[in-house]
């Protein structure tokens, strides 16, 4: 039977070519990088496993967290996170904890004048289009000047860059790997990409 040995080469070479695309590997890494990336000095995009998490009563500093700036973790209810600029260092507990509600964070590090209001400019911009759940915050504690993280994914740059800040948000705003995600999506969110 030709007809059934070239179906069956036929179907041997696609399984051969899925396998091939996909790795053909069933282990996980506990962070990957995603193919999504910025011009200029950003890394791609690291998903992080946040693994467990739970909820403190405070006291949470950058070391307790595998990520510099969290991407998740360990975290409390805030008493000041929300969608606005903050130029002074926030707890970073309260911070993660928006995280974990579908935010977006862009971290700062002693930007120019310039960079800092192009910043702003971008978050405003997105706060106006609905993505309601954004926030800048200063982070001394970060190696580098600039850095975009939601729950489960980080990105940082070693110059401010722009160009990075949408591209991100509309990947990772009410972001899939948070069972919470979805209070990101509220209002005028609804219509968003994510939601």
């Amino acid at each position: 039977m030709p007809g059934m040995r070239g179906l069956l080469t036929f179907m041997l070479a696609s399984a051969v070519l899925v396998l091939v695309a996909c790795g053909g590997d069933d282990t996980t890494s506990s962070t990957t990088t995603s193919a999504t990336t910025a011009g200029g000095d950003c890394d791609a995009i690291e998903e992080v496993d946040v693994g467990p998490v739970t909820h403190v009563d405070g006291g949470l500093t950058a070391d307790d967290y595998p990520t510099n700036p969290p991407a998740g973790g360990d975290h409390y209810d805030p008493a000041t996170a929300g969608s606005r600029v903050y130029t002074d260092p926030q707890p970073f507990g309260e911070t993660v904890h928006f995280l974990e509600h579908g935010a977006v964070i862009g971290w700062t590090n002693g930007l120019s004048a310039a960079d800092q209001a192009a910043v702003e400019k971008e978050f405003n911009g997105l706060i106006q289009e609905g993505y309601y759940q954004v926030a800048v915050v200063e982070n001394p504690d970060l190696d580098v000047p600039f850095a975009l993280s939601a729950w489960g994914a980080l990105q940082t740059c070693a110059t401010f860059d722009a160009a990075a800040i949408r591209p991100f948000v509309e990947e990772w705003y009410a972001s899939p790997k948070t069972p919470e995600g979805g209070l990101a999506c509220q209002g005028d969110a609804r219509t968003l990409p994510n939601c």
